[in-house]
């Protein structure tokens, strides 16, 4: 029964996003047909309907309903991935993950600048406008960001297509239109200059207005089987891979971590102590070249303005490279475990990993689930007087840095620890 609930669900937003598409590709035919619209006008629809597409792609991405596949590993972010931090939205059933609207600014910014680059491109050698075509053009804008309005709602939250998507996937569809736009509007500019001018002309030359209607419509019905195409995509994708793939030509993201038991009422518990928290950082400098980077540049800048003399300002650059690495590295510290404390079963056989700021549980291990125990004195462990534990498992490994005590931790699993004290930091640090 879920199986057929899903395959009619399926077939429904695929068919509401077909009656879309042939609707958004009427409004050109319409234009071209009756309204005596031109190649220009033409080419002006396009590149907006490229905007009014990465729009609603941008909403689907804010509302993904899984989280982004984002290295745990990475500065500050990471921190914030190993998480799944998100926020709800009242009286609805979508939530919004932290790290989305972190790197929404950078998608935002690609997008844009592929918008602009494209319109300067395909509109940047037309003549100006007339009024009536801007004023006709906009308004086939207004009804395709409607038409695309209604699809996504229905399809996508009403439906419940959210639950299947994260923030990558969801921007499904969005790149062969930029593909479709991109290549060939280069393809209408180059033929309709041809055809105009002659195969020599130049771009800047061509007129729009002396373009026949037949040529037009063969236009208008590129993109069309294009879009119809896009609608289709995960059908045609089945016969190069799996019969069951459901994301065309994508993998499924995976979904939400959840942890069962999260040992609320743990006999012993114990945090990394204050110190730790903090400057623990500062040993993981060799696994974030970026950070080394930063400050390099920077001292390369404080070699030049030493070469002309400017003291003052090679001071102000030297602190800046020095402190800006440290203070990432220091704050990222802080993200990861200012607020974790490790909760431990020792009769259970269990150790959890929890985050006290945002009520999450980040991993879970069972006694029987480990094939490997250490304890180690790094370089800090010394001078803080803590240890670092790291527990290997199947499917990699958690540490445990400058714990104060780590006998509970220890107890929780059958078997003593390997110990050794490190002349380097390794990598201390690190979640898992």
């Amino acid at each position: 029964m879920p199986f057929t609930r899903r395959v009619l669900c399926t077939e429904d937003s695929r068919r509401t996003e077909l009656l879309g598409t042939i609707a958004s590709n009427s409004l050109p035919i319409v234009g071209v047909a009756f309204l005596d619209w031109n190649a220009a006008a033409l080419l002006f629809l396009y590149w907006f309907e490229l905007g009014v597409d990465s729009v609603w792609a941008l909403v689907r991405a804010v509302f993904a309903g899984r989280p982004p596949e984002i290295e745990t590993g990475t500065l500050l972010i990471g921190s914030l991935a190993t998480r799944q931090c998100s926020l709800s939205v009242p009286r609805t059933g979508l939530r919004v993950y932290l790290t989305t609207l972190l790197v929404l600014p950078i998608t935002i910014l690609i997008l844009a600048v592929v918008w602009l680059f494209t319109g300067a491109l395909l509109v940047g050698p037309l003549p100006e406008p007339t009024t009536e075509t801007v004023t006709g053009v906009l308004l086939a804008t207004v009804g395709i960001f409607v038409l695309t309005g209604v699809t996504t709602v229905r399809n996508y939250f009403y439906n419940g297509e959210y639950r299947k998507h994260n923030s990558t996937t969801a921007f499904r569809g969005l790149l062969p239109r930029i593909c479709t736009v991109f290549f060939g509007g280069i393809l209408t500019l180059t033929l309709l200059t041809a055809a105009t001018e002659g195969p020599e002309a130049e771009l800047g030359s061509l007129d729009p207005t002396v373009v026949g209607l037949p040529l037009l419509l063969m236009v208008v019905c590129l993109k069309f089987t294009s879009d119809l195409l896009g609608v289709y995509s995960d059908r045609l994708a089945v016969y190069f891979k799996s019969y069951d793939q459901e994301y065309g030509w994508q993998t499924a993201p995976p979904k939400a971590r959840s942890i069962d038991g999260m040992l609320a009422d743990a006999p012993e518990r114990v945090c990394p102590v204050r110190w730790g928290r903090v400057i623990g950082g500062l040993l993981r400098l060799p696994y974030h070249p970026g950070s080394a980077l930063i400050g390099g540049l920077g001292l390369l800048v404080a070699a030049l303005f030493a070469i002309g003399g400017a003291w003052d300002i090679v001071a102000v650059i030297v602190v800046a490279s020095v402190s800006i690495p440290v203070l990432l590295l220091c704050l990222d510290q802080l993200l990861r475990y200012g607020t974790v404390e490790y909760r431990i079963d020792s009769d259970a056989g269990a150790l959890v990993a929890y985050d006290r700021l945002f009520g999450t549980a980040l991993w879970r291990i069972e006694s029987w689930e480990e094939s490997s125990l250490r304890v180690e004195k790094t370089p800090l462990d010394s001078l803080l007087g803590t240890e670092t534990v790291t527990i290997e498992h199947a499917d990699g490994e958690y540490i445990l840095p400058h714990l104060p005590e780590t006998t509970a931790v220890v107890a929780v699993f059958d078997r003593q620890p390997e110990r050794s004290e490190q002349i380097f930091p390794g990598r201390a640090g690190l979640l898992g």
